[in-house]
């Protein structure tokens, strides 16, 4: 029989107060071990203790230092959660709650016949049997029965598998439920629970366990369960319930409710101990040899610090770590057989991290195809750093709100969230609302909350993405201060040339709050387009393809990474194609360029610059595009307001250093904005031959460039005569540009192509926004 280190010793004593698996622990950042005499202390003072004091206690005994004890935070916040809500009337202890599994079925909750329940009345140990006059009923699933009813759901369950609880989920017909069905998948109904699960080999475990108190009441169930005539009445007594309709279906929860000698009330599952123990059985065997052999051993516990048991089949958070997924154990070992070697936990710490991801389900994002960004936020502090007060005030505070809130109030929680950590972070500590209170009463513990994040991929098993304990609180809010200064500032600001453009654009050319969409990754989603094959160009990536870079550039963003800014421009690119070649196919009257997009763009690529969230390219014989600052910030004092639109422009390459100081460059956007200039006359004279669709964005290379110079520029040339203009027509473009471009080879520029369209863009969308009505110098046009 399988040794199962902590089963035994919870019936004379609280859970909560004994340090076994989860909170023996020691060591790691210098805390110590609690001593004998500590844990006699627990246990004389623990049926006293507050709720608040035993998730201390339970807490392992240093600073979290894994997604392992962010797990099994929220696990003990959830059973704080419904101790406090019961005000006491909710005696299950934590080790048992833990290894529940409350939310599994939360769909059920408050749905009319959601609950079938099977009444027992055991107030003569000596002639156990049903109730006499209403052996099952059929009713709501009450949210605060969650855990009375002791319900233990298998993680990514197949069909094979069964609940480990005597509660137990079915989705099938009357005749199924009542237990008549007689084939091998007759399983779950209301009549194995009796005949079944407690004549299972896990309760003749229990059963042959002497020191577990009321092995009686398991010895009844199983007593009522080889009563043939019972068990009849049962299914009988079922069918009348439900209407005598047999092909009826119901999708249920299915439990028992006890009456126990000079009990005033019938007891559920969860609040009778033995029952639990079982259940607690079941799970732990289910650990060691689920899908593989025995993946147990001895050793150290990787969250408790504390030698014993251990096992490597916890398929908590997300299954990281499940067995199905044999990359990540010793050798690539087909039978499990090792995997405790890789994350040995404790049997109960396993159980506890296993029924975690329930209580997780609460707080996350939905992000399409399978996707999932989760924020927790957790007290990162050590538990004698923590008092009382300090665990009220983040379940009430910041636990609570984020639980409860759901779709766009989720991410406004967030949001609200971050925001009050950023402003607690930069208040001196003796300026606190709270400073100097009695600790007891008050608190404002935000210095101990961190953030982490963990991006999933459902399936079977899930797969991570990326997790951080420890989420940069500033840079979403610093990313959005960034692009917001950008947006109002020139070429953007009143009287800039993108001003007019701007105001009508998209959300990310005008200033507002963007933290939500930089922390769940559509500030990067509405600028890139993944480079993909023409196959896969027109449909969407499946989820955890390895091609989903935009996923890849929001970890690196949330964990403090630099970008890429070659793949950027690269996907800033190929997401212009793909729009450009949108507005080629919608004929509207405007110019067939996408320049929202680009604006956009724009506004994102200054801003990462500006909080230097790119890697930095050296080259050796050129200055590469993200070497240098992307923009200069303007002054009113070295940039006054421009008097022409030859002045603007000036200013504007002044403004980019990237323009400034490299002449092929800026012959590239001198190129671009031509082309936009001629493009908008063109629309305007009706010319269905726009130079964007004869030039569009994909077909300037450094092999093309000097004969698409070439081209325009005559074309410039011949608008100019056939409108007998007697002053040059875009003389701030023509005038610089044939120097720049014959400065050098093409074939010799060090820069890439991708930066050479994306470049070409930026002009094209200058020169369709060069419109503004300045006083013209003689060397302009004089018409728009």
């Amino acid at each position: 029989m399988m040794t199962i280190v902590g089963i035994l010793i919870w019936h004379s004593i609280p859970v909560s107060v004994v340090a076994t698996g989860s909170d023996s622990a020691s060591s790691i950042g210098g805390s110590k071990m609690k001593t004998d005499q500590a844990l006699t202390e627990d246990a004389a003072d623990g049926e006293n203790q507050s709720p608040e004091r035993q998730l201390l206690r339970q807490l392992p005994q240093r600073c979290p230092a894994t997604m392992y004890d962010v797990g099994y935070q929220y696990a003990l916040l959830d059973w704080y959660e419904s101790v406090t809500a019961a005000d006491g009337d909710l005696q299950i202890d934590p080790e048992h709650m833990m290894a529940m599994t409350p939310n599994a079925k939360r769909g059920l909750f408050g749905e009319p016949d959601s609950l079938i329940a099977v009444s027992v009345d055991l107030r003569d140990p000596e002639n156990p049997r049903l109730d006499a006059d209403d052996p099952v009923s059929i009713e709501t699933m009450g949210a605060d029965l969650r855990y009375r009813i002791g319900h233990s759901y298998p993680s990514n369950k197949t069909s094979s598998m069964t609940d480990y609880s005597i509660t137990t989920h079915k989705n099938a017909d009357v005749h199924h439920l009542a237990g008549l069905r007689d084939d091998a998948w007759g399983t779950n109904n209301i009549r194995d629970r009796f005949t079944g699960w407690a004549a299972g080999e896990a309760a003749q475990r229990v059963l042959e366990d002497e020191t577990i108190e009321d092995r009686w009441v398991l010895e009844a169930l199983v007593e009522i369960g080889e009563n043939d005539a019972e068990m009849d009445r049962l299914s009988k007594a079922f069918i009348d319930v439900a209407g005598g309709d047999e092909e009826k279906e119901y999708e249920a929860l299915i439990t028992v409710r006890i009456r126990l000698p000079d009990a005033d009330h019938e007891r559920y599952p969860g609040e009778i101990p033995v029952l639990n123990e079982v259940m607690f059985e079941q799970k732990a065997e289910r650990l060691a040899n689920i899908s593989v052999d025995d993946g147990t051993g001895d050793g150290v516990g990787f969250i408790s610090d504390a030698s014993g048991t251990v096992t490597g089949g916890s398929p908590g958070l997300f299954g990281a770590y499940g067995k199905k997924q044999r990359e990540h154990f010793p050798n690539l070992s087909p039978s499990g057989t090792e995997s405790w070697r890789s994350r040995p936990l404790s049997i109960d710490t396993a159980l506890a991290i296993a029924t975690a991801d329930s209580v997780l389900d609460d707080f996350y994002r939905a992000m399409g195809q399978s996707r999932r960004l989760y924020v927790l936020p957790y007290l990162a502090s050590a538990p004698e750093q923590l008092t009382e007060a300090d665990i009220t005030w983040f379940f009430e505070t910041v636990f609570s709100p984020l639980r409860e809130a759901e779709g766009q109030d989720f991410e406004t929680t967030v949001e609200g969230l971050y925001q009050k950590a950023e402003e607690a972070a930069a208040t001196p500590t003796a300026d606190r609302p709270f400073a100097g209170a009695d600790q007891t009463q008050e608190t404002d513990a935000w210095e101990s909350v961190r953030f982490a994040t963990v991006f999933v991929v459902t399936g079977n098993p899930d797969r991570i993405f990326f997790e951080t304990l420890d989420a940069d609180l500033y840079r979403p809010r610093e990313l959005q201060t960034a692009h917001n200064r950008v947006t109002v500032n020139s070429p953007f600001g009143d009287g800039g040339v993108f001003d007019a453009v701007a105001s009508a654009g998209g959300s990310l050319l005008n200033p507002e709050s963007i933290h939500r969409q930089i922390l769940f990754g559509t500030y990067f989603v509405r600028t890139t387009e993944p480079t993909r094959t023409s196959r896969e160009a027109s449909e969407t990536p499946k989820a955890g393809d390895i091609d989903d870079v935009r996923l890849q550039r929001l970890r690196r963003f949330l964990t403090g990474e630099q970008i890429s800014p070659d793949q950027l421009i690269k996907e800033y690119v190929h997401k212009l194609v793909q729009d450009q070649n949108k507005r080629f196919d919608e004929n509207s009257q405007q110019v067939a360029f996408p320049i929202f997009s680009l604006l956009e763009q724009y506004a994102q690529l200054r801003a990462l610059t500006d909080i230097g969230a790119l890697e930095s390219i050296t080259t050796t014989t050129a200055t590469s595009l993200f070497t240098t600052h992307m923009s200069t910030e303007p002054t009113a004092e070295t940039d006054p307001e421009p008097e022409s639109r030859t002045e603007q422009l000036n200013q504007f390459i002044d403004q980019h250093d990237v323009l400034k100081n490299s002449p092929e460059r800026q012959a590239i956007f001198l190129l671009g904005g031509l082309v936009g200039r001629l493009s908008s006359y063109q629309k305007n004279k009706n010319v269905s031959s726009t130079l964007v669709r004869r030039y569009p964005i994909d077909y300037l290379t450094k092999q093309s460039i000097k004969e698409v110079t070439k081209e325009v520029l005559q074309m410039n040339s011949a608008y100019i005569q056939a409108d007998n203009r007697t002053m040059r027509m875009n003389g701030r473009y023509i005038d610089r540009l044939p120097e720049l471009m014959l400065q050098s080879d093409p074939k010799s520029w060090a820069f890439t192509e991708n930066e050479l369209q994306w470049l070409y863009s930026l002009g094209i969308a200058y020169g369709i926004a060069d419109t503004s009505d300045y006083d013209e110098e003689s060397d302009d046009e004089t018409e728009e």
